[in-house]
């Protein structure tokens, strides 16, 4: 498989835009996990760079779920970094942006959670966790931001659009937060992720390891 899962277009020096294209359905396996965390660390080290949004380049899917067929070939090391990922997306210092047209469940669902912001088409923006139904529990951050998110997404933004809209809604978004002094943008992030209490690292590695746990009980 292709390891360039997130096409990074780089729009302007404030604003990139990291597209999903992992045909047919943007499951998400191994290369997933390293295609995602190195568009993070660029992102990271971009001083001018504020806003990223994540978009789907298959029509009705943003991130399907995860790719159970993998599932065995992935190392523990590598599942362990999946709870990593989503804190480094939680606390980047540029705003993260899911722009949702289709379906999020299981760890698309993990994904968009860790998010700054959520614009989703409110025709086909589905996000779900159906692991209990399967004899599973949610693993990266599901448990752990779903309770509670609501009150942080009303702070820093969750929305639902018309899908003729949500191109522009975005644009108007990014274009705002483009024009923001970068310092303070970053702070005020810091700031909100220590008033709301992001979970500790090792209470989402936890919860990890336990999703491992059930998934190789199934197995058996």
């Amino acid at each position: 498989m292709s390891p360039s899962v997130f096409e990074v277009t780089k729009l302007t020096p404030h604003y990139w835009r990291a597209t999903i294209n992992q045909p047919p359905f943007n499951l998400a396996g191994s290369n997933f996990f390293v295609g995602l965390w190195n568009p993070l660390q660029e992102a990271e080290a971009e001083s001018d760079l504020k806003i990223l949004v994540f978009d789907s380049a298959i029509p009705d899917f943003f991130i399907s779920h995860y790719n159970l067929q993998q599932a065995s070939s992935i190392s523990p090391e590598l599942l362990a970094k999946w709870p990593l990922i989503m804190l480094k997306l939680a606390t980047i210092s540029v705003i993260t942006v899911a722009a949702i047209r289709g379906r999020a469940r299981g760890i698309g669902s993990e994904f968009v959670l860790a998010c700054d912001i959520r614009f989703g088409r409110n025709e086909k923006a589905i996000l779900s966790r159906a692991e209990v139904n399967f004899g599973l529990i949610p693993g990266g951050d599901g448990i752990e931001l779903l309770p509670k998110h609501l009150s942080r997404s009303r702070m820093l933004g969750i929305i639902s659009v018309p899908d003729a809209d949500l191109d522009g809604f975005v644009s108007q978004f990014v274009h705002r937060v483009a024009g923001l002094h970068k310092p303070a943008l970053a702070s005020a992030k810091e700031l909100t992720n220590q008033r709301f209490g992001l979970p500790k690292k090792r209470i989402l590695m936890h919860s990890t390891i336990l999703w491992r746990g059930f998934y190789l009980i199934l197995k058996c």
